[in-house]
């Protein structure tokens, strides 16, 4: 609740007589008066009412006045403004539209929040991948937030995953703004670029794909730890793929079927050394091939 202040009061009290002195309004309670008169001239009671009536009305029109100069402005922005909140826990691939219009392509375990008012278009990737074609308003900036990333466009497309540690942002159309949270550095993407943000570092490279290799059923890994790997890859099945002794800067890369992922497993363990058991609620990678599950 906003408390009146002093100079609050002076002004509303300037304002109540600015308004019993304006002509229209006396001119219109006059009226009324003898119109009163004309119609019951005996029955001072009534007319008694009737001015008690039109002061009733200069006094609910001083109020509401007075009640729309004491909001706040921040109370007279929010209430202008035409709000719209979504939220999508994707546990399979799934296409979305926004209700900006923005068409999403979420990937397999992704979290998207979504807000918009008339000033402003925010999304929050909290966790998974995404493709986003935005559609273009360049009133309202479209801008994403990852946790280690800030990526900002008008109208563009482009693949956004975030991983344990880092996210990778690939522009297919259009330029792509990239921060770190810190804003210690910007870059800005056009098509076949790639960012990769990391503890506060952009490294930008290229690529040749037309479009995202998730939708294609591909997964590839590009000199990441094998935690963030084996992260990925878990996107992918039911059964979990754990890791067990192994060195956590050991690094994968390579292209996998997302569809086989314990195949892809085989071949990590097959070029690291590593021994893969499988159990009925895990497959789980080692690098001591003594050591015995249960």
């Amino acid at each position: 609740m906003v408390t009146p202040s002093k100079h609050d009061d002076e002004r509303n009290e300037a304002l109540k007589k600015a308004v019993w002195q304006d002509k229209a309004l006396t001119q219109a309670l006059q009226s009324l008066d003898a119109q009163t008169k004309v119609t019951e001239p005996k029955k001072v009671k009534r007319h008694n009412n009737a001015w008690l009536w039109g002061s009733a009305l200069a006094a609910s029109v001083i109020m509401a006045v007075i009640g729309v100069t004491q909001l706040s402005p921040e109370e007279n922005k929010t209430n202008s403004v035409v709000v719209a909140a979504q939220q999508y826990i994707a546990t399979e691939a799934t296409d979305i539209t926004l209700s900006d219009g923005t068409h999403v392509a979420l990937n397999t375990q992704t979290n998207l929040q979504f807000n918009e008012n008339n000033k402003l278009r925010q999304a929050t990737l909290s966790k998974g991948e995404a493709y986003f074609a935005v559609k273009r308003d360049e009133q309202r900036p479209f801008t994403i937030d990852t946790g280690n990333a800030t990526i900002s466009v008008l109208g563009t497309a482009f693949n956004i995953d975030k991983t344990l540690r880092e996210t990778t942002i690939d522009v297919f159309h259009g330029k792509v703004a990239v921060t770190t949270p810190d804003n210690a550095q910007r870059v800005e993407l056009i098509k076949g670029q790639r960012a990769r943000v990391n503890a506060n570092h952009i490294i930008v490279t290229t690529f040749k794909a037309e479009q995202p290799d998730w939708q294609l059923g591909w997964l590839d890994l590009e000199n990441v730890t094998i935690n963030d790997a084996i992260f990925q890859l878990n996107r992918y099945t039911d059964k979990p793929l754990v890791l067990s002794n192994v060195d956590a800067n050991l690094r994968v890369s390579g292209r996998f079927k997302t569809a086989d992922v314990l195949g892809a497993a085989s071949l990590i363990a097959q070029l690291n050394q590593l021994e893969l058991n499988q159990y009925n609620d895990s497959i789980v990678l080692s690098a001591d091939p003594k050591l015995e599950f249960k």
